[in-house]
C-alpha cells in the first residue's frame, strides 16, 4: 500500500479475565493481499469464517476494505464470525463503537460509519454481509458447512502447542483453501501447517509482518514472564530470513489440492 494510512486505534474489551484486544484496520496490508488473492482466483462468491472475532472490528474492517477497494464489483463475500465470549459476540452484532475509532480511519473508510452522538455504527451495506454465530471456542468449533477462507488471528497464544496442533487438524477439515493466521506457537507452526497441506503465500509477506505494529518488539517475552493464561510469546521480532521464516512470519496460507 503506497499511501500512508492512519494508525489503528486499539480497543481492549474485557469480560472478567478475558481480554479481546482488537482494532479497526489492524493490518490493512493483510486484508488487501487476501482480497487480491480472491480476485486472482476468479471466483464469484467466497465464504469467510472469522474465529475469535472479539467485538467485530476485524471482520468489519475486512468488509470495509472489500467495499473501498471495489472488490464487490468482481465477487461476493459472505462472512461468518464467532468468539468464545458471548458478550463480545453480542457487542459485535450491535456494531456500536467509540467515536475515537474514526481517528484510525481514512476518509474513504469513514464513509462506512454512521456517527450517533458519542458512538459510531456501521452502515447496513457493511453489516448485511456478516452473520454472527453463537459464541463458540475455536478449539471446539464443529460447523455444518465448509468455508473458502478461515481467519484465526492472535488467539493461538492462549492454548498449548498440543492444542494448536489439534486445532489445525480440525480446522483443515472445514477450510477449503485460504487460511489467515498469526499469533501462534512459532516452533511448531510449520509442522502443524505442512501436515494439513498449507503452504505460505509470500506476496507482501514482509510488509504484512511489519504491519503488526502493536506486536513488534526487539525483546522476546521469556516464558517465565508470560501470564498464566498465555502459553507462548505474542510479540514479533523485526522481519528477517531466519529458519522457517516463511511459516513463522507469514500470516496468509493456501491449502494445496
Amino acid at each position: 500500500m503506497s499511501e500512508k494510512q492512519p494508525a489503528p486505534v486499539r480497543l481492549r474489551p474485557t469480560v472478567g479475565d478475558v481480554i479481546g484486544t482488537t482494532a479497526f484496520f489492524r493490518n490493512r496490508v493483510l486484508n488487501e493481499t487476501l482480497l487480491n488473492e480472491l480476485l486472482i482466483a476468479g471466483g464469484k462468491e467466497y465464504s469467510i469464517l472469522f474465529h475469535a472475532c472479539s467485538i467485530g472490528a476485524e471482520v468489519y474492517s475486512f468488509l470495509i476494505q472489500y467495499l473501498v477497494g471495489g472488490f464487490d464489483k468482481h465477487f461476493i463475500v459472505s462472512c461468518f464470525a464467532t468468539d468464545k465470549q458471548p458478550d463480545f459476540v453480542r457487542f459485535a452484532e450491535q456494531a456500536h463503537f467509540p467515536l475515537e475509532v474514526l481517528q484510525g480511519c481514512s476518509e474513504n473508510e469513514r464513509a462506512y460509519f454512521v456517527v450517533d452522538g458519542g458512538t459510531v455504527s456501521l452502515t447496513d451495506k457493511v453489516k448485511q454481509s456478516v452473520e454472527f454465530y453463537a459464541a463458540c471456542d475455536f478449539t471446539d468449533f464443529e460447523p455444518e458447512r465448509s468455508f473458502d477462507v478461515v481467519v484465526l488471528l492472535n488467539a493461538l497464544v492462549y492454548v498449548s502447542a498440543d492444542i494448536q496442533a489439534k486445532v489445525f487438524d480440525r480446522l483443515s477439515s472445514y477450510n477449503n483453501c485460504w487460511l489467515v493466521t498469526s499469533g501462534f506457537h512459532q516452533k511448531s507452526i510449520k509442522d502443524d501447517l505442512q501436515r494439513n497441506g498449507y503452504m505460505p503465500i509470500e506476496t507482501a509477506m514482509e510488509e504484512i509482518h511489519m504491519s503488526w505494529t502493536d506486536r513488534l518488539s526487539s525483546s522476546p517475552v521469556p516464558p517465565e514472564a508470560l501470564p498464566p493464561n498465555i502459553f507462548t510469546d505474542w510479540s514479533l521480532p523485526v522481519f528477517s530470513e531466519v529458519k522457517d521464516y516463511k511459516y513463522r512470519f507469514c500470516a496468509l496460507f493456501r491449502k494445496q489440492e
